[in-house]
């Protein structure tokens, strides 16, 4: 995908569509009405006919018979003005790739009143992010958006800030695609082993430290909870580490720790069969660590930063571990297993021990962790849990930027004896009731006093159906939220 910085009258740009945005309720005025005295005041009539009100995300296409160089504009809908942010050009740009891209292979977007740094830039990631499709492995593979040119047409940005948000925009999309492809790829395929040579393809373009443990590494560091869970597989596990260091001395130093079962059978608390499928996706909070420390590697954040993955399958195998099995974690600390379909949390205490032991300033875990996320947030929103205020409010403050919706829950010390063992220092599953909340709790276990905060990303990871502004699998849900967080921005 090209874009292109175009300085002149949108109407006398040629290109096959012309983009407009229009606020809600308001009159048609500026380039907007430029383009509807050249189609002969016809726009007026059609709003009314088509009921168009410029509500966030509606749309209406029309042709232009030749009467300007476009061959048909499409207006998009940006609703309240004095609700404009970055977010609103995302999703005005998601709806444009998405209207347009099956037909055309140029685009313009007609940008007046938008000036401000990061609005560009998210209109194009939004642009990447619309166009994004999965098809590699569908026989007829005729993905050409490679070929699209996007034409943004405008003087209010000059050359130089224009490469800038382009640079930045293009780098988050991409990574947030490349977390979209890890999670949409078959359990087959994605086993721990490929997730370690893609953790180590990421290192070598990126020029990151990288450091992989398999099986008997982990096992003379002391790693019992993920070997426990790997134990009823033939894959191997593997943790991943990766690590960035800015090129100034940094601000301070931050884990981002992901999830990584590539494939989640419930282990011997078996899965029924429809619940089983889909759960390729359980690594996506690993996916989403790899993706992060691609881009980070272009974007260079003031900040050291580790990428921490415990990788593994959990299968029922005869080996596979079972309930009422204590393990021992990096730590020293002891898990009793009630339900081995709670894995996630239990591979996650060996990764935040890990973090731990790095002395890091700040913690924050991605992971596919609770279905009672999902219940008490729905599928597009994640839940925050943690220790630390700030850190949680920072994330919270990214994520609004970043488009991506997340919603603190609390840690309720009323519900803290869920997790309290009779024979362990903690069991990996409570009751039923808060389930999000007491599984964040086991985490914090592993964190001791270092500031933290837990993503639950269960409901946003993986949409069977899509969404409004996401494609059916994979999201790529929590990059733009981190990167953003630790650029500071």
């Amino acid at each position: 995908m090209e874009f292109k910085l175009i300085k002149k009258d949108p109407i006398e740009n040629k290109s096959e569509v012309l983009v407009f945005g229009m606020f809600s309720n308001e009159r048609i005025k500026g380039n907007l009405l430029n383009a509807d005295k050249a189609l002969g005041n016809v726009l007026a009539r059609i709003f009314e006919q088509e009921k168009f009100t410029g509500d966030i995300g509606k749309s209406l296409m029309i042709n232009t018979l030749g009467k300007i160089l476009a061959e048909r504009v499409l207006i998009i809908g940006l609703g309240k003005r004095s609700k404009l942010d970055p977010d609103v050009l995302r999703k005005m740009a998601i709806v444009a790739a998405k209207k347009t891209i099956p037909f055309s292979k140029h685009i313009a977007f007609s940008l007046e009143k938008v000036d401000r740094k990061g609005y560009l830039s998210a209109l194009i990631e939004g642009m990447i992010l619309g166009c994004y499709e999965f098809n590699k492995y569908k026989t007829n593979n005729k993905n050409s958006n490679g070929n699209i040119r996007v034409d943004i047409v405008t003087s209010k940005f000059g050359d130089k800030l224009f490469k800038s948000e382009y640079e930045y925009g293009k780098t988050i999309a991409e990574s947030t695609n490349f977390t979209r492809d890890m999670v949409n790829e078959p359990p087959i395929f994605l086993t721990p082993t490929k997730l370690s040579e893609i953790a180590k393809e990421v290192a070598r373009l990126g020029k990151l430290q990288c450091k992989i443990l398999g099986k008997s590494e982990m096992e003379k560091t002391g790693m019992g909870a993920l070997l426990a869970v790997s134990r009823g597989s033939e894959e191997s596990p593997k943790f991943i580490h990766l690590t960035f260091n800015p090129n100034k001395k940094p601000r301070k130093s931050v884990a981002i720790v992901g999830k990584g079962i590539t494939f989640d059978s419930g282990g011997l608390c078996i899965k029924p069969g429809e619940q089983m499928r889909t759960m390729k996706m359980d690594m996506s909070g690993a996916a989403c660590v790899l993706g992060v420390m691609k881009a980070i590697s272009k974007l260079n954040p003031p900040v050291t930063v580790h990428g921490l993955i415990s990788a593994s399958e959990n299968m029922p195998g005869a080996k596979a571990y079972k309930p009422d099995d204590i393990i021992r974690a990096l730590d020293g600390k002891t898990i009793e297993v009630v339900n081995t379909d709670a894995e996630g949390r239990i591979v996650l205490a060996d990764a935040l021990s890990y973090a731990v032991q790095l002395k890091v300033r700040e913690i924050v875990d991605l992971a596919t962790l609770t279905g009672a996320c999902i219940v008490g947030l729905g599928n597009y929103t994640a839940g925050i849990m943690g220790n630390n205020e700030s850190l949680i409010n920072k994330i919270i403050n990214a994520s609004k930027l970043a488009g991506e919706k997340i919603w603190p829950l609390p840690l309720d010390d009323e519900l803290r004896k869920e997790i309290d063992s009779d024979v362990a220092d903690v069991k990996n599953v409570g009751s039923r009731w808060g389930g999000a909340i007491t599984a964040a709790m086991f985490l914090e276990k592993f964190v001791l006093e270092t500031p933290w905060a837990h993503i639950d990303i269960a409901g946003p990871a993986f949409l069977e159906r899509g969404g409004e502004w996401y494609p059916k699998g994979g999201t790529g849900f929590g990059v733009r939220t981190i990167i953003r967080y630790l650029l500071g921005r």
